[in-house]
C-alpha cells in the first residue's frame, strides 16, 4: 500500500539524516523505514512567510502529488492548515491525521472537526493529551457558547510515537553520571532545568540541540553562551550517539511538564534507566503511560529541586535489566506495527464507508 507521508523538518534536514530535530521528526522517520512511503516535504523555514494562496497551492501540489503515486492514504502530522486544510480534506484520499503536541491555536478544532465530517481521522498519542484539548475546547466554548466551532474535536484512537529501536545496550554497572536529559533547547523544553535545579548536587549531562529557530531564541543563546565549553553538555549529536551517551546516565529527567507522550523516556527506560518525570500543574505527567511497572518511575512535584534530587539519590537496588526487557516487551516494533497499520486500515475503511453512503 502506497502512502504519502507529509514531511517537515524544525532544521529543513532531509529524513534520512542522522540528525534528528525533535519527536514528530523521529516519528516521520520511523514510519518512512517501516512502510511504502513517498515523502513530501514542506520547507519549514519557508513556510511561515507563504501567503494563503501560496498554502493553497502547496496543498494542491500535495493532492497531485497523492494521485500520481497512487496513493491509497496522506498521513499527515503537523498542525498547520498546510498539512490538513481544506483542499486536502475536500480530496477523495483519504488522510490520517497524527497530532503529536499541544497546539493553542483555537482554528485547530474547526479544522479538524472538518476533517472528521469529510471522513478523515484523527489520533492522538495519548488521553493525557486529549485532556489538554478537552480542556481548551471547554474554555472555547464557555466563552463563546453559541460558536460551535470550538466544539472538542472526535478522537478516532491513540498511537504510540516510537518503539525500542536496534538492539538491546548493555547495561551498565558504573555510571558517568548521576542524571541525564534530552531536549531541545528552546523555552518550552527547557532542557537545562535539570542544571538548574540540581546545581553541583548531582553530577548532571544535558543532550540538547540548536532551537527551532537558530539564532533568533533567547533561550537558546543564553545557554550557548553559558555552557558551549562545557563538557556535561552534549550540542546537536546524532541520535546513535546520544543513545551511548544516554545509557552512562544513572537516571533520566524529563524536564518537560507538558509532553503528550516522552520518546526519550521510553529511549532511557529501553536502556534499563530508571525516569524521573517533571509534573504538571495538575501533578500529572504524560508519560507515566510508557514504563511497564510504577516502580520503573518517580513523579516529582513541578520544578521541586530538593525532590528531584531526592528521586536521583533513590534508585540505588533499582533492577535495572527488569526495567529493561520488560520496556522492550511492551514497546517492541512487532506491536508498534500491528497498532499503526491496523490505525491505517481503520482510516481508509471509514473514509470509504462516509463516502459509499454519500454517493
Amino acid at each position: 500500500m502506497k502512502i504519502l507521508l507529509l514531511y517537515r523538518d524544525s532544521c529543513d534536514r532531509d529524513i534520512t539524516s542522522s540528525v534528528v530535530s525533535g519527536g514528530g521528526e523521529q516519528f516521520c522517520k520511523l514510519i518512512y523505514d517501516n512502510f511504502d512511503v513517498e515523502i513530501y516535504q514542506v520547507p519549514s523555514k519557508a513556510e511561515d512567510r507563504w501567503s494563503i494562496s501560496e498554502k493553497y497551492e502547496v496543498q494542491e501540489k500535495i493532492v497531485k502529488r497523492a494521485k500520481d503515486i497512487g496513493a491509497k492514504i496522506i498521513i499527515s502530522n503537523f498542525p498547520s492548515a498546510i498539512y490538513n486544510g481544506k483542499i486536502i480534506v475536500k480530496s477523495k484520499i483519504p488522510v490520517m491525521i497524527v497530532m503529536h503536541n499541544r497546539f493553542k491555536m483555537r482554528s485547530i478544532f474547526s479544522r479538524l472537526n472538518k476533517a472528521n465530517e469529510s471522513g478523515h481521522s484523527v489520533f492522538l498519542v495519548s488521553e493525557h493529551q486529549k485532556k489538554y484539548y478537552q480542556e481548551f475546547s471547554d474554555r472555547e466554548h464557555a466563552r463563546w457558547p453559541d460558536d460551535k466551532s470550538n466544539l472538542m474535536f472526535d478522537v478516532a484512537g491513540y498511537i504510540r510515537p516510537s518503539f525500542c529501536i536496534g538492539e538491546k545496550p548493555n547495561i551498565k554497572d558504573k555510571f558517568d553520571y548521576d542524571c541525564g536529559t534530552i531536549g531541545r533547547c528552546d523555552n518550552q523544553k527547557k532542557p537545562f532545568l535539570l542544571r538548574e535545579l540540581v546545581g553541583d548536587d548531582c553530577k548532571t549531562l544535558v543532550m540538547t540541540s540548536p532551537a527551532q529557530e537558530e539564532g533568533q531564541s533567547g533561550y537558546y543563546n543564553r545557554m550557548k553562551k553559558l555552557y558551549k565549553k562545557d563538557k556535561n553538555v552534549s550540542w546537536n549529536d546524532t541520535h546513535e550517539n546520544l543513545m551511548k551517551k544516554l545509557s552512562t546516565c544513572k537516571t533520566y529527567f524529563s524536564t518537560w511538564d507538558k509532553e503528550t507522550w516522552g520518546i526519550t523516556s521510553m529511549e532511557a527506560l529501553s536502556c534499563g534507566i530508571p525516569i524521573i518525570l517533571n509534573s504538571d500543574k495538575d501533578g500529572d505527567h504524560a508519560s507515566e503511560i510508557i514504563p511497564a511497572d510504577k516502580s520503573h518511575y518517580i513523579k516529582i512535584p513541578r520544578d521541586d529541586k530538593d525532590a528531584l534530587v531526592k528521586a536521583i539519590k533513590s534508585f540505588k537496588d533499582i533492577d535495572r535489566k527488569e526495567i529493561q526487557e520488560m520496556t522492550w516487551e511492551k514497546h517492541n516494533l512487532k506491536n508498534w506495527k500491528k497498532e499503526f497499520s491496523n490505525a491505517i486500515d481503520e482510516t481508509i475503511d471509514k473514509f470509504q464507508k462516509k463516502h459509499k453512503k454519500g454517493s
